[in-house]
């Protein structure tokens, strides 16, 4: 399966990097975030289109073999508090879903070598959409 294409904000984009460099030692899940961030399209905040899943949007999403969607909301690990629906983007799901767009589906390895389909079906909030770029 070819990679998407990923649209990251230059403010996510300046934390997450700055986040993974602040790391002793990389996961694997941190090194293929790093693969992501170096092939992103990465655009200012307001430019973000609305149907795209930056930090903080809260998210309807599908993963395989599941046909149900789930709501989750990509957060920081710094905000990662175990609430219901909450995503650290350091998780292999976390970090799959940053960039994509609604419609749009990843494989994403997971750390027991296999890979997991991931699909975004609605990007419920987003903060860019909402004039937040906190």
């Amino acid at each position: 399966m070819d990679k998407p294409t990923i649209i990251i904000s230059e403010q996510d984009m300046n934390r997450l990097e700055t986040m993974l460099e602040h790391q002793s030692k990389l996961t694997p899940t941190m090194e293929h975030l790093e693969e992501e961030l170096a092939r992103a399209n990465v655009v200012a905040p307001q430019d973000v289109p609305a149907n795209v899943v930056t930090m903080n949007a809260r998210v309807l999403v599908t993963i395989t073999p599941d046909t149900t969607a789930t709501e989750i909301t990509l957060v920081y690990p710094h905000d990662f508090r175990g609430d219901k629906g909450q995503v650290n983007v350091l998780a292999p799901v976390g970090a799959a879903i940053l960039g994509l767009a609604e419609g749009q589906e990843i494989e994403w390895p997971q750390p027991d070598g296999h890979l997991m389909k991931v699909r975004i079906e609605r990007v419920l909030y987003q903060p860019e959409r909402e004039g937040n770029y906190l």
